[in-house]
């Protein structure tokens, strides 16, 4: 694995990772990208059956994300820009709630898993559905469970920003959750149809591949990632971080998107524990997707992203914060917004209280 060692043979690790945690426009990234050896796309062709075939040892290289060429089309998916947003903000109330679950089976092997999403956050975190958080009575313990609310949302952050003088937009997605260790995101946070989630009935999605389609719509992305350290089961601690991009390969028709591979085997380059501390990298994941293309909704996503998010999460198991520049404001989801109706000085309208139970699902 490449380490903050061999990363040091050409750049400071510490001062790398601190450039690259404010890395927010494409020229940022070029500049980063241009610090480091790497083979260009054209000169290293990844095999699956023979990945070492033409890698350049001490170099980085480039391998398309899920060890798939043909990920063009699975990774175009997503029909509005704030769809994956929302999949990485999911996938975020995913890592928060494996933290929680891990650290249960620590304390006794023998705990049986909740049922579901919901049944896990009021397991762990004592909140029940968030659009039944304006009915609760006022009293101690409505205080206390809405305070609860707020303070969990400060662990799961979505940020945009807007550069000018690049006339860019990016959009950060970070959680305070489990994280992954270096040697497993290759495996998990940049795969492709694969799971390790499918007997975890308490989380919520599946194959984990929603949220890589915002890669489409980014010129770059970037990732990085450290496993909670009293969870790491052996792994080594520290950081692992790669880059994406889309990839035009010359003469070819099957564009691509690839990510920066330390290794034939995938795994990502990896910044050591005292680099990471230096930085104040703390456990946790974070997506950064630049030059974010917005489509039709331009400039104005900045007052639509409030609204989109609590419509595409009408009552997500887990609140959010979103910044907006230095803006701050919590999704609840629209389930919340429209219980809250007679609850507010604004309007003395009477409350929603028309509840949606879970519907069966079934095949013909």
């Amino acid at each position: 694995m490449i380490d903050s060692t061999d990363l040091s043979s050409c750049v400071t690790p510490a001062k790398f990772i601190d450039e690259a945690i404010k890395t927010t426009t494409t020229s940022d990234v070029e500049a980063l990208l241009a610090q480091l050896p790497i083979t260009p796309e054209d000169e290293y062709i990844y095999d699956e059956d023979e990945p070492e075939l033409g890698w350049h040892r001490g170099n980085f290289h480039w391998i398309p994300v899920g060890l798939e060429r043909g990920n063009a089309g699975r990774i175009k998916q997503a029909n509005q820009p704030v769809n994956p947003i929302a999949e990485r903000a999911i996938n975020g109330m995913e890592a928060i709630i494996e933290m929680a679950r891990q650290r249960e089976l620590v304390a006794d092997i023998s705990a049986l898993a909740p049922s579901s999403p919901r049944d896990a956050v009021q397991r762990y975190f004592d909140l029940p559905s968030l659009d039944q958080l304006p009915k609760l009575i006022d009293s101690e313990t409505s205080k206390t469970v809405r305070a609860k609310a707020r303070e969990l949302a400060q662990h799961l952050r979505v940020r945009l920003v807007y550069d000018k003088t690049a006339r860019e937009f990016t959009v950060a997605i970070e959680d305070d959750g489990i994280g992954q260790a270096p040697a497993w995101i290759h495996r998990t946070l940049l795969s492709l149809g694969s799971t390790t989630k499918a007997d975890k009935w308490y989380l919520i999605g599946v194959f984990g591949q929603g949220g890589s389609s915002a890669y489409a719509v980014s010129k770059y992305s970037w990732v990085l990632s450290r496993r909670a350290p009293d969870l790491l089961n052996g792994e080594t601690d520290g950081v692992g971080w790669t880059i994406i991009k889309h990839v035009f390969p010359k003469g070819r028709r099957d564009d691509y998107f690839a990510y920066l591979a330390a290794g034939p085997d995938g795994h990502v380059p990896f910044i050591s524990v005292a680099d990471a501390n230096a930085a104040n990298i703390r456990h946790g994941t974070r997506f950064v997707h630049i030059g974010y293309d917005f489509g039709r909704g331009g400039s104005a996503i900045t007052r639509q992203l409030y609204t989109a998010l609590n419509h595409v999460l009408y009552n997500p198991v887990l609140p959010l914060e979103l910044y907006v520049g230095p803006t701050a404001a919590v999704v609840y989801g629209n389930g919340y917004r429209l219980s809250s109706l007679g609850h507010s000085r604004a309007t003395d309208s009477p409350a929603l209280d028309k509840i949606f139970p879970p519907q069966p699902v079934g095949a013909r």
